[in-house]
């Protein structure tokens, strides 16, 4: 379970700035949202974090309205209150989205993240296994050599349970399983438990997950410089060279005086491939790329 409003570490102007729309994200029910914002580690209730981000977009819009009003009033030739009002309601949108996909985000980063080290952090807890040390300090090395954050903290998860909540290895790590994102996590994790209930040589069985992790790490580096070649070409086609050839017809328009395009000026078409084609096309690339792996 999360934080409630009253459970955070907040100023009193935060909390009553988080609280603008409490009655509305408490109506809200989505399971799922939930589950991302315990796999991302955010720490707020999901209606808490939801009215949190709602506000600071409402905060940009506001803002912007006022300070675009200002200049709009000032410079009339240059800044229309029509592109203001765009450009906030943009903001609102736009941050509001953001407070939405960024557990999302952050539990793809995750997958990711754990993905690629876990083979490495292995071979690390293999040889401490071949020591002779317990399980529990395999889990403990790892946390305190910290080769990654996020399999160190699903790793100190398991060190609370035992030393906080005085739950077995074998529950904690159970726990744990069922709650992270990663599959190959989870797969480490449940494999080791069985072994562990089984009495099997830990050292045997973390020799042989060793093994494998060479393999399976050598495969996914020749996969990962494959995507990266593929994606490269993707990206120079379609968020470098799409919009000069979009701006450039644009411009070209202007030059011949055109009066716009679906009655929009030159100008604001301009202001919102600048400030929003781009800028969208770029986070919907990094959201592809956070999900693909």
């Amino acid at each position: 379970m999360g934080k409630s409003l009253k459970d955070l570490d907040t100023t009193e102007i935060e909390k009553k700035l988080y609280e603008l729309f409490l009655p509305i994200t408490r109506k809200i029910n989505i399971p799922d949202f939930e589950i991302k914002l315990e796999q991302a580690d955010i720490p707020e209730d999901m209606d808490v974090y939801l009215s949190k981000w709602f506000a600071y977009a409402s905060i940009a819009f506001v803002l912007i309205l006022i300070c675009g009003g200002f200049l709009a009033s000032l410079f009339p030739a240059s800044v229309s209150l029509g592109t203001v009002l765009i450009l906030s309601l943009i903001a609102l949108i736009g941050i509001s989205g953001y407070g939405v996909f960024n557990p999302y985000m952050i539990v793809g980063s995750k997958i990711t993240s754990i993905k690629i080290n876990l083979p490495l952090v292995i071979l690390g807890m293999s040889s401490v296994a071949e020591s002779g040390a317990p399980p529990e300090a395999i889990f403990s090395t790892t946390i305190v050599k910290g080769r990654n954050e996020y399999l160190s903290t699903e790793f100190s998860k398991i060190m609370y349970y035992i030393d906080n909540l005085g739950i077995s290895l074998l529950e904690a790590i159970d726990l744990v399983a069922k709650k992270t994102p990663s599959y190959e996590l989870r797969k480490f994790l449940l494999d080791l438990k069985s072994n562990i209930e089984s009495g099997g040589s830990l050292s045997e069985f973390m020799k042989k997950k060793a093994d494998h992790a060479r393999f399976e790490y050598k495969l996914m580096l020749d996969n990962q410089n494959k995507k990266a070649d593929a994606f490269g070409d993707i990206y120079s086609t379609v968020v470098i060279a799409g919009p000069l050839f979009i701006f450039s017809g644009i411009m070209l328009l202007g030059m011949v005086g055109s009066g716009g395009i679906g009655g929009l000026s030159i100008s604001l078409l301009v202001v919102l491939g600048v400030f929003v084609v781009v800028p969208l096309i770029n986070l919907i690339f990094i959201i592809i790329i956070n999900l693909v792996g």
